[in-house]
């Protein structure tokens, strides 16, 4: 059994792996990717498997988790729950993942190795290598962890409590069907930004990272901004030109091709960027390729409206202070801490109270 110490000494390690992997992939030219270090072969499989992990979105994603995988904030983390040493009975915890992005589930993974769980997750078949390869490499860390990690591609058939990721309407069927047992379930979620007009170039740039982010698939991108009367938006195109060559990616562009057609036919007002689409529109969630833009006269009205719709929103980004709201500085939805728990639940308090 893997003492709580051994554990974060462990996953440090695995933290140190992946960072030397993730150096020498990008000093790598491709003809020498094209050799197929492990690291290199999993990323083109993953690739492979889904169109819309490029290998840049994988770097990405690998490049923030790895802020987690360090010794003093595992045990920071740990000691906030007071985790003992030892847990003495450890629960099988059912994970059931998502792959809208890469790895989106393993925040989950590690709470659940971390608290001195058994992880059993149900692969998504749009994210089938990526979190296996993490564990292999840990495994290669500490053989231990060979009877706390088991990974099924079918359904779960036994655990003692659950954590489940997916749309709206999966939500329900899961509801259903955990429903004897200890969950969590999280529901489709987007992300939205408020702009006052002050904002500056910079600013307004890096929010162009947290839209087109994973061709802003997750649930921290941001699809829906609120803006003040008379703001020009075409300065938001303008600032968002560093993202424009996200036009090329086939997937992308199809979206785009699409979403424009359906605006046209629709007789629709809307913004054309060359490579995204912003329209006024008062839904939180908006297509791959397209912004939902608010107007407003007052601040106080997008508060109340961003509170009446809490429920559906994972992160709000704002360049200042909006007291009662918790916002991000634009640039920074993509970079969550150990402590920015999924819709707000509490996953380690949850595995600690099992």
């Amino acid at each position: 059994m893997l003492t709580l110490q051994q554990r974060i000494e462990s996953l440090s390690m695995l933290g140190d792996k992946l960072q030397k992997h993730v150096n020498e992939f990008v000093q790598e030219d491709s003809k020498t990717q094209n050799n197929l270090s492990p690291f290199s072969d999993v990323i083109q499989r993953a690739s492979a498997a889904n169109g819309w992990f490029t290998p840049d979105n994988i770097i990405h994603a690998f490049q923030s988790l790895l802020p987690w995988l360090t010794r003093e904030g595992l045990q920071y983390w740990a000691s906030t729950y007071q985790l003992p040493e030892q847990n003495l009975q450890p629960k099988i915890i059912g994970v059931v993942m998502a792959g809208n992005i890469p790895m989106v589930n393993f925040h989950d993974f590690l709470a659940v190795l971390v608290s001195g769980n058994r992880f059993l997750g149900k692969l998504s078949s749009s994210d089938p290598h990526l979190l296996p390869y993490i564990a292999n490499e840990l495994i290669d860390v500490n053989p231990n962890w060979q009877s706390y990690i088991t990974f099924t591609e079918g359904r779960i058939e036994k655990a003692d409590a659950f954590i489940a990721t997916g749309s709206n309407n999966t939500s329900r069927y899961f509801d259903y069907y955990f429903s004897r047992y200890p969950h969590i379930i999280r529901r489709n979620r987007t992300s939205v930004a408020i702009l006052a007009g002050d904002e500056t170039d910079e600013q307004l740039q890096a929010l162009g990272a947290d839209v087109f982010s994973y061709f802003g698939l997750g649930c921290r991108n941001v699809s829906k901004i609120y803006l003040p009367h008379g703001f020009p938006v075409f300065r938001l195109i303008e600032q968002f030109q560093p993202y424009a060559n996200i036009i090329l990616h086939h997937k992308y562009h199809n979206n785009y091709d699409y979403q424009k057609a359906i605006l046209l036919i629709n007789n629709q007002s809307f913004f054309d960027g060359g490579f995204v689409l912003l329209k006024e529109d008062e839904s939180l969630h908006a297509p791959v390729s397209v912004i939902n833009l608010s107007f407003y006269s007052t601040l106080q009205q997008v508060l109340s409206t961003i509170l009446r719709d809490a429920e559906n929103i994972q992160c709000i980004v704002s360049a200042h202070p909006m007291p009662p709201l918790q916002t991000i500085q634009p640039g920074n939805t993509q970079q969550p801490s150990l402590t920015d728990y999924p819709d707000g639940v509490d996953v380690m308090k949850f595995l600690k109270e099992l």
